[in-house]
């Protein structure tokens, strides 16, 4: 999802987008916002098209899937997978009102839903990382919120019938992911996430561009990657992206890395996330899935060659077998130097 385009000149796109649909989808958003007086596109989502519509009384969001990846063309998909993330936002709004938005209209025929507007300020936190630092603070309310959903959502059913969930996770939490990178240590994190107990509803995609930590709250948007999984998937991805967009500050990794899985832990399932192996190898394999970037484009939170050092520095702590998160913190630590 999710930032202000520079100007709005992105507002036709969204007639393009919804086609003879667009009257049907302002009709849906005028009860929420009045007469949408100016439209604006979010970036930063890779499946689906995502507009801010602003109106006198107030803003909504409109998201519009499509038969391809919005941010990845040469992706085809079908458009009526909607369906399942209204069902996913549906659920978790109705558990964690405060965490999740509202879904005010959905329309299946024009593959859109309307929802409301949980970015008080109008940005992710990725726009926020890409020009500061992130706090303790922040880490720690990420932290209670990602166990607060793990356990509110541990006893509900998977979102797609027979093995569509199985297979989603194959494709495209596995797939996409993790054996992106073509690590037989990333393939063996795969199957012994799939061995794990407790498999449970999981977001998918907890990475700081579908979350606001804005106002003292947090909100989590982007529930197309939501599937039956292992929770230590979701806080191996998150944790991934924290260390990514402190990749030039080291000396502050480890002090946020702890407060968000001191956090988590303290919420959730007490385990010692010091020791824990697969922890650490799932999120060296997602610090790869984006600094490679094979299929899914992740915007660079680094110089090149950081990246790069960084790169190597990955997968010669995969080569040469477990490593812990203090392990891998200590090895990036001076890639920058």
């Amino acid at each position: 999802m999710t930032d202000l385009l520079a100007t709005d000149r992105a507002a036709p796109g969204l007639g393009t987008v919804l086609g003879p649909h667009l009257h049907q989808v302002l009709a849906a958003c005028r009860p929420h916002i009045g007469r949408a007086a100016r439209v604006a596109a979010c970036t930063g989502g890779n499946v689906s098209h995502v507009f801010r519509l602003h109106g006198e009384a107030g803003t909504v969001i409109v998201k519009v899937r499509g038969r391809r990846f919005a941010g990845v063309a040469h992706i085809a998909t079908d458009p009526a997978l909607i369906s399942v993330e209204h069902r996913a936002l549906t659920l978790h709004h109705g558990l964690m009102p405060d965490l999740f938005p509202k879904v005010l209209a959905f329309l299946p025929d024009a593959h859109a839903m309307v929802m409301t507007d949980v970015f008080p300020d109008g940005r992710t936190w990725r726009a926020h990382l890409d020009q500061r630092a992130a706090t303790p603070e922040e880490c720690s309310r990420l932290g209670n919120a990602l166990a607060r959903i793990h356990r509110t959502t541990a006893a509900l059913p998977p979102l797609r019938d027979g093995d569509g969930d199985d297979l989603f996770r194959a494709e495209h939490a596995y797939g996409y992911c993790l054996r992106a990178c073509g690590h037989r240590a990333l393939d063996e994190a795969c199957r012994r996430l799939d061995a794990l107990p407790g498999r449970q509803l999981i977001l998918g995609d907890a990475c700081p561009k579908n979350l606001s930590l804005t106002a003292g709250r947090a909100a989590f948007v982007d529930l197309d990657n939501v599937h039956h999984g292992a929770p230590l998937f979701d806080l191996g991805y998150l944790l991934a992206h924290l260390v990514l967009h402190h990749v030039t500050r080291p000396s502050l990794q480890y002090p946020l890395v702890a407060a968000l899985l001191d956090a988590y832990a303290l919420s959730g399932p007490a385990w010692p996330w010091h020791t824990d192996d697969l922890l650490a190898t799932v999120t060296a394999g997602v610090l790869l899935y984006r600094l490679e970037a094979r299929t899914v484009p992740y915007p660079a939170t680094a110089p090149p060659a950081t990246s790069d050092r960084l790169r190597y520095i990955l997968r010669r702590l995969l080569d040469a077998g477990p490593f812990t998160v203090p392990d891998l913190l200590a090895a990036a630590g001076p890639v920058t130097a």
